[in-house]
């Protein structure tokens, strides 16, 4: 083993800062934190930098980039300011509104990333809730719950579910069949748990004005070109084409077709994200080169001999806890190095899917996608701790013991 303890406080550093970005007078986000970690471990000779180059997981890097570029063009096609109309258009109750909230911000993360669509649907919902004279704390958990669980169902709703993707050789059909009903199950849950924590706003008939609003103009043919380019994704992913170069050939397809936009396009990617990740993986890569993580994955060597019920439970049990600790991403990067210890069995891979992301569900803080929609939010509304744990603590307690048990059931 070489530098083991080195590398041991490089990682336990990089984690505590990644978990606690907010210290007092520590000015490191998370990508820097990322960041400073992989420098650290090439500096402290734990690996070398042609090893530290070979780490980055290439493939998830490319995976996500192509997904980034297919949502940056969404934006600037007008697509979210389309979905804005049509839910207007249908919505007539209170409670009706939630459904279309929760439906469109579930089934719209699992295809474009849950982080963007918050990004993307947060003006959305203060302008609905807006128009229509609505609280609009009830719709922003929606919002943040929603796209948390329907992310969870396939591989490119959100950047842990990528590197689970790649990394455990899981077919896209099997992983969005067996995810599903957990999904479409969490969103019905969801609604149910809105409706009872706010009985007022959600009383049965509660009709709602909604005032006429115009169809936005959209840009015609960019828009056609992208849902185009979602569709033949998707097929592409169908066809077990490889996820990074499915991606990307359609980013670059849309990008020809888009050809006078790829500035605006382009502005949208969130290149920071990127950089968290290429450091972590180097992070990570160090705390294995250094013989750690061997040794604590040959501590797994007993659990790897338990029944799958006991390895779903104690995984999503651990799932939960480092991704409210450290967030979901972090917590995937390190889980995905110890899976192979426990077997790799396809059903702990999607326990993983499953339960990393539902846990941001569990406090306000939980997971980036919940932090994006309540700081965008804050100006135009609040919501404090406690409101939005009343629905999430319950929820996430709900999902994770309903995801092992199918999981189980599925073998």
């Amino acid at each position: 083993m070489s530098h083991p303890w080195f590398a041991a406080a490089v990682f336990l550093l990089t984690y505590l800062l990644l978990s606690f970005p907010n210290l007092p007078k520590v000015f490191i986000r998370r990508p820097a934190a990322a960041l400073i970690g992989a420098v650290a471990m090439v500096a402290g000779g734990v690996v070398s930098l042609d090893k530290a180059y070979r780490l980055v997981d290439l493939d998830t890097i490319v995976f996500i980039l192509g997904m980034m570029i297919l949502i940056g063009y969404l934006e600037v096609s007008g697509f979210f300011e389309k979905v804005e109309w049509l839910i207007l258009e249908r919505a007539h109750t209170a409670r009706g509104l939630l459904a279309l909230v929760v439906l469109s911000s579930g089934l719209l993360s699992a295809l474009f990333m849950n982080d963007t669509i918050c990004l993307m649907l947060t003006p959305v919902v203060l302008r609905l809730a807006r128009r229509c004279g609505l609280k609009p704390a009830p719709y922003l958990i929606a919002l943040a719950t929603s796209s948390n669980i329907g992310s969870a169902f396939t591989p490119m709703g959100n950047p842990q579910n990528m590197i689970i993707a790649v990394h455990s050789g899981l077919h896209f059909n099997a992983f969005v069949l067996k995810l599903a009903p957990v999904a479409a199950l969490g969103l019905g849950l969801n609604y149910l748990v809105l409706s009872r924590a706010y009985p007022a706003e959600f009383a049965p008939g509660r009709s709602i004005r909604v005032p006429g609003v115009q169809a936005p103009p959209g840009r015609g043919r960019l828009l056609y070109a992208c849902l185009a380019a979602s569709g033949l994704l998707l097929v592409l992913l169908a066809c077990d084409v490889h996820p990074p170069m499915a991606a990307i050939s359609v980013a670059v397809l849309l990008i020809l077709a888009g050809a006078t936009k790829p500035r605006e396009a382009f502005a949208r990617i969130d290149w920071e994200l990127l950089l968290m990740f290429s450091g972590l993986f180097v992070v990570m890569g160090g705390l294995r080169e250094s013989g750690l993580l061997g040794a604590l994955l040959g501590q797994l060597s007993g659990a790897a001999a338990a029944g799958l019920g006991a390895q779903l439970a104690g995984l999503s049990a651990v799932s939960v806890l480092l991704s409210n600790i450290v967030s979901n991403v972090p917590a995937v990067v390190f889980l995905s190095n110890v899976l192979p210890a426990l077997g790799g069995r396809d059903a702990l891979w999607l326990a993983l899917a499953a339960t990393s992301t539902v846990a941001g569900n569990l406090t306000i803080i939980g997971s980036v996608a919940n932090l994006i929609v309540f700081e965008s939010a804050r100006k135009d509304a609040s919501v404090g701790f406690w409101e939005y744990f009343r629905v999430g603590a319950p929820l996430t307690l709900l999902l994770v013991a309903l995801s092992a048990a199918w999981l189980w059931v599925l073998g």
